[in-house]
């Protein structure tokens, strides 16, 4: 099954596990998510960076449209 993508942009509260966030114009996976004191989020990338985000900065990801509840196209 191909996989499709989709940009979006996001505040921090709407970042899930699977997102694909650009550092530094260096693609990371979300591994996991965790709220800290202050509404921040604390997210963990799947090669092991961990990377801060404030409650109020809206930021893009790509996001896999196959998971999380998406439609699912199928090739013929």
């Amino acid at each position: 099954m191909q996989r499709l993508m989709q940009t979006l942009e996001v505040m921090p509260d709407e970042v899930r596990r699977g997102d694909v966030i650009a550092v530094g114009g260096i693609p990371h996976r979300v591994r996991d998510v965790r709220e800290l004191r202050g509404r921040r989020k604390r997210l963990e990338f799947e090669d092991g960076n961990v990377f801060v985000l404030g409650p109020w900065v809206a930021i893009k990801v790509s996001r896999d449209r196959n998971t999380g509840g998406g439609p699912v196209r199928h090739r013929r």
